[in-house]
């Protein structure tokens, strides 16, 4: 497979992020039904499909974001890499748990593995934006969505529950907008 098809493929699974994203923001926001579990379903994936987004933007943008871009990258992918698993443990399996089990589950390592998946995800979408920004190589309008709408998803546990959608509503657009530049760039970066 050629780099130019593996760079269309990121953009698309980026889209497919996006798009699974703004299902999440529906259903997170109550325009749509938050008991549906092909939603629930979905909801992880929106991780699984970033991540090969953020490969694929990194590395069309290496040369130009240097050793900021790959720590970036680095945090970002192991941020997004635990989101994936805090998704997974959000929508399918606190659903089948009574309260009480979730409490003790958050109070221990699983809160403190949420706290630190977050962390890294936040710091990663930082660094690479402000790398990217940096480097020019992407519109600077959809880096900072994807910049600002990480900020309430990474600190949803502590802000109010009202900002979380909106920050996945931003995210989606940054998403959206990069994946679309990645998928048109791509027949330039074939090499």
């Amino acid at each position: 497979m050629s780099s130019k098809s593996l760079y269309k493929l990121a953009g698309w699974s980026g889209l497919g992020c996006a798009a699974i994203l703004l299902l999440n923001a529906a259903r997170r926001g109550s325009l749509i039904p938050d008991d549906l579990a092909v939603t629930h379903a979905l909801a992880p994936l929106a991780e699984a499909l970033g991540l090969f987004l953020v490969t694929g933007l990194f590395l069309a943008d290496r040369r130009h974001t240097g050793n900021l871009g790959t720590v970036g990258y680095a945090l970002n992918s192991l941020g997004m890499a635990g989101l994936l698993g805090v998704e997974f443990i959000l929508n399918l399996v606190f659903p089948e748990l009574a309260k009480p089990q979730i409490t003790t589950l958050l109070n221990g390592l699983t809160g403190t593995v949420f706290t630190v998946s977050s962390i890294l995800f936040l710091a990663g979408a930082t660094t690479l934006g402000a790398a990217m920004w940096k480097s020019g190589g992407f519109p600077r309008p959809a880096i900072a969505a994807y910049v600002l709408g990480a900020v309430p998803v990474a600190l949803r546990a502590v802000l109010p529950t009202t900002v979380f959608p909106p920050g996945l509503l931003v995210m989606a657009v940054g998403i959206g907008l990069l994946s679309l530049t990645l998928v048109r760039r791509a027949p330039a970066l074939d090499a």
